[in-house]
């Protein structure tokens, strides 16, 4: 099922980019206000993708992955918290 387009939004620009967004959008064969919210879209989703995520260089991927499958180690800080959140629970 789709949905009608109800929302309009109306921009200002210089006589050439008009001219160059028609032009384009004729060779493309298809209406301005569709070239442009293709266009729009694409250019959010790829901005919104860059935010999302994260790029890493192979070597720190491979130690990240190395660390997260060596056993854990347990110093004295982590066994007291533990140790702690065991009583805490008992008193429940």
């Amino acid at each position: 099922m789709t949905t009608s387009a109800t929302q309009r939004l109306e921009l200002r620009l210089r006589p050439e980019a008009d001219r160059q967004l028609r032009e384009a959008a004729a060779i493309a064969q298809t209406s301005v206000s569709k070239f442009l919210l293709d266009a729009g879209l694409e250019r959010a989703q790829e901005i919104i993708d860059e935010q999302r995520t994260w790029r890493v260089s192979e070597s720190f991927f491979e130690e990240l992955l190395s660390a997260l499958d060596a056993p854990p180690v347990i110093n004295e800080a982590l066994k007291e918290a533990r140790e702690e959140a065991d009583v805490l629970i008992e008193r429940r």
